[in-house]
C-alpha cells in the first residue's frame, strides 16, 4: 500500500514524538518528586564561591547565569546582605533606576569590577537596625554620578556599576562584550585584582569558559532538573584527590590581556578607558596574597604604559599607604565609605586631567 507524503511524514515522526513526550513526561515527574536544584549550583563548582553567596543569616543575593556564572537577583528591595542593603533594578544591578537607552548627547560611564565598585558594606548596615544606615555613605559610581549632576545640571548623566561581588578580570570582560553595544558607553573603567589572585584548582578561562557554545549549553542544562541533578550527582562522585597546586583563578598574563580586551571593546564603541590599580590595604596580614596581587598590579601598569591606556593607582588605597590607610578600610580587600569617598574624588580629577570626561565639568570648576 503506498502512502501519502503527509501521511509517510506521519508515520517516520511518530518515534520522534513519542521519545520528546516520554522525556516530558519524566522531566515533570522529576519536578514533582526530586528537590529542585538551582543554577546557581549547577554552574558553580567551587565551595569556595558558594560558601560566599550566602551570610551568616543564610541570606543570598545570587542566582545562576548561563554566561557568567552568578549574577545579582532582580528585584531587590533594601535586602541586607552581610550588612549591605542591596536594591536591584530589573537587569540585575545595583543601581537606582531601569536602564534606559541613552539620549542624544547623554554622557554614560560604565565602571566594570568586583564587590569594591558593587560597594560591599557601603552603607553599612545591622539586620536588627535594617533603616538605620547613612544614606549618604555610596559607592564610588554612584558618588561619580552624584558629583557629575551637580556640576553639570541639565545635562543626562549616568554612571553604571556593572559590579557584581566575587567577580574576576575574565567575567568582566566578557560581560562587557555582552552589554557593550545596548550601554553605548562613553567611558569604561575597569578595577578588579582580589577575586582574580584567589587560589582555584584550574583557572577561570579553563573552568569559566564564556564562549557562545558553552553558554548555549549551560543554558540549555539549566532548563532540565533531570540534567541538572544528573550533573551534581557526577560531581559529588568520589574521586582520586585533584592533582597539581592551586593557582590564582587569573594569571597576570590573563589579567593583562583581559584588561587590554576591555579596552579594545570600548574603543570599537568610541568610548574612552581608564583602568584602575587594584585597592588593598596592607601587605602584612596576608604577605602571600599581597604579594601575587602585587605582581598583578605591576604587570597591569607596564602593559597599561606601554600602550599608552590611561592608569590609575590611589596610593592611599594600596598597601603603599599603609598604617595610615585604616580608616579608610573596613577590613583588608573593600574600602569603607570614607575610602569610597577617597576614590571617587581620585578618580573624577584623574579623568578630568585626562581629558576622558569630554567637556563635563567638576563641581570645583562649576564653582567658578
Amino acid at each position: 500500500m503506498r502512502l501519502s507524503p503527509a501521511r509517510r511524514g506521519l508515520y517516520l515522526s511518530l518515534p520522534s514524538v513519542l521519545f520528546l513526550c516520554i522525556l516530558a513526561a519524566a522531566e515533570l515527574a522529576f519536578r514533582l518528586i526530586a528537590p529542585p536544584v538551582s543554577a546557581l549550583q549547577l554552574f558553580v563548582w567551587a565551595p569556595e564561591q558558594h560558601q560566599a553567596f550566602t551570610d551568616k543569616r543564610s541570606v543570598s543575593i545570587f542566582e545562576g547565569d548561563p554566561l557568567l556564572f552568578w549574577r545579582l537577583r532582580s528585584g531587590l528591595d533594601r535586602v541586607i546582605w552581610d550588612f549591605t542593603v542591596v536594591s536591584t533594578n530589573a537587569e540585575h544591578l545595583r543601581h537606582p533606576r531601569p536602564l534606559a537607552p541613552k539620549p542624544a548627547g547623554g554622557f554614560r560611564i560604565v565602571c566594570l569590577g568586583d564587590s569594591v565598585t558593587f560597594g560591599y558594606r557601603v552603607p553599612v548596615v545591622f539586620p536588627d537596625k535594617p533603616t538605620v544606615y547613612d544614606p549618604y555613605a555610596q559607592p564610588y559610581p554612584r558618588l561619580l554620578e552624584d558629583q557629575l549632576r551637580a556640576a553639570n545640571p541639565g545635562r543626562w548623566i549616568e554612571v553604571v556599576a556593572l559590579a557584581v561581588p566575587g567577580y574576576s578580570s575574565h567575567q568582566g570582560r566578557a560581560w562587557l562584550q555582552h552589554a557593550v553595544g545596548e550601554l553605548q558607553p562613553d567611558l569604561v573603567t575597569a578595577c578588579f585584582g582580589w577575586n582574580d589572585v584567589s587560589l582555584r584548582l584550574a583557572t577561570d578561562r579553563a573552568a569559566m569558559p564564556t564562549g557562545p557554545l558553552h553558554t548555549a549549553l549551560r543554558a540549555a542544562a539549566a532548563s532540565s532538573q533531570i540534567v541538572s541533578h544528573l550533573a551534581l550527582r557526577l560531581r559529588r562522585r568520589p574521586s582520586a584527590p585533584a592533582a597539581g597546586i592551586a593557582v590564582p583563578r587569573v594569571p597576570a598574563e590573563d589579567f593583562v590581556d583581559n584588561h587590554l580586551a576591555i579596552a579594545e571593546l570600548a574603543r570599537q564603541r568610541g568610548a574612552a578607558v581608564a583602568v584602575i590599580g587594584t585597592v588593598y590595604r596592607d601587605d602584612t596580614t596576608f604577605p602571600d596574597e599581597a604579594g601575587r596581587l602585587r605582581g598583578h598590579r605591576q604587570a597591569l601598569r607596564r602593559a597599561m604604559e606601554a600602550r599608552g591606556i590611561p592608569y590609575l593607582e590611589v596610593p592611599q588605597l594600596t598597601e603603599a599607604g599603609y598604617p595610615e590607610n585604616r580608616q579608610f578600610f573596613g577590613e583588608l580587600i573593600h574600602p569603607n565609605a570614607g575610602g569610597h569617598r577617597l576614590f571617587a574624588d581620585a578618580l573624577l580629577a584623574f579623568l578630568s586631567e585626562r581629558g576622558l570626561l569630554k567637556g563635563l565639568r567638576l563641581a570645583a570648576e562649576a564653582r567658578r
